[in-house]
């Protein structure tokens, strides 16, 4: 298996990389909570209903606990976190909550460990990532389009 991407022009006009390619990942389908709840089952001796229901006990927990200000980590896996997107105030006593912070965000850092002898970052989900153009899987009368800029 391996990550998908599709090669893009940048065509922005004041881009500072108008007219470079790029890749994008492109994403198949979505798999969902029940869908991961029976592969799971598949795979260890819980019931599909239990592991439903731990998965969904999970988000709401997360949810709670995110929603207090904390910081949830879950072993092996990374932690997650709420971020804000704020405007800029001039001064300390000109920012307001109602003015200046537009939105917030979920922020997800996966876990990672250490190798002793290059002191690389070996983060979780993204070992040993492989990549492949989706033309490639394409009739080649499709692939030839070059898609558009997003």
């Amino acid at each position: 298996m391996a990550v998908l991407y599709r090669v893009y022009k940048d065509n922005r006009e004041n881009s500072l990389t108008s007219g470079q390619y790029f890749a994008r990942a492109i994403h198949t389908d979505t798999i969902g909570l029940k869908e991961m709840a029976m592969e799971i089952e598949e795979n260890v001796s819980v019931k599909y209903s239990d592991v439903s229901a731990v998965l969904i006990e999970l988000v709401n927990v997360m949810n709670r606990h995110l929603n207090a200000s904390r910081r949830v980590k879950l072993d092996g896996f990374g932690a997650f976190k709420i971020g804000l997107k704020t405007k800029g105030a001039l001064r300390e006593e000109d920012f307001s909550a109602t003015k200046n912070i537009v939105g917030s965000r979920v922020l997800f850092q996966p876990e990672y460990t250490v190798d002793v002898a290059t002191q690389k970052r070996n983060r979780q989900f993204l070992n040993n990532v492989t990549v492949r153009n989706v033309k490639d899987l394409l009739p080649k009368e499709d692939a030839e389009q070059e898609p558009s800029n997003p």
